[in-house]
């Protein structure tokens, strides 16, 4: 319940951008992006403009694979998928280097929270 209150307010701090002051700063990535080393705690966001004609798909898979920056197996992320709209919330979700979720999503704008407890290269697409 903790996490889901926690996550909540990060996802509204992040929508409105209203929040500044001594906190940390969560970096946020465009989807699709490749390569991202993360530590910590990042953001990967769907950017649509109205002329984009993949918008209008009703039913799409996002992907996030993350790996180890030094090859091990021996790491996880913790990852959220929440539409922009503030709607739907779908996770916690564990994921293991190496491994690639997919989440069924529909039409709207989507992001992606994802926290590590190590250096992790992230990958996040859609398809």
């Amino acid at each position: 319940m903790m996490k889901r209150i926690i996550l909540a307010v990060i996802i509204l701090i992040t929508i409105t951008g209203s929040f500044r002051g001594n906190t940390q700063n969560i970096p946020t990535y465009p989807i699709p992006s490749k390569d991202i080393s993360v530590n910590g705690l990042a953001i990967f966001q769907e950017n649509y403009h109205i002329w984009n004609i993949n918008q209008f798909r009703e039913k799409r898979d996002l992907n996030v694979h993350p790996r180890s920056v030094s090859g091990s197996q021996n790491c996880q992320s913790t990852v959220w998928v929440y539409s922009l709209d503030g709607l739907d919330k779908l996770g916690p979700f564990t994921v293991l280097c190496g491994e690639t979720l997919t989440v069924e999503i529909d039409e709207r704008e989507w992001g992606v929270l994802i926290e590590t407890g190590s250096e992790t290269l992230v990958d996040v697409w859609i398809e």
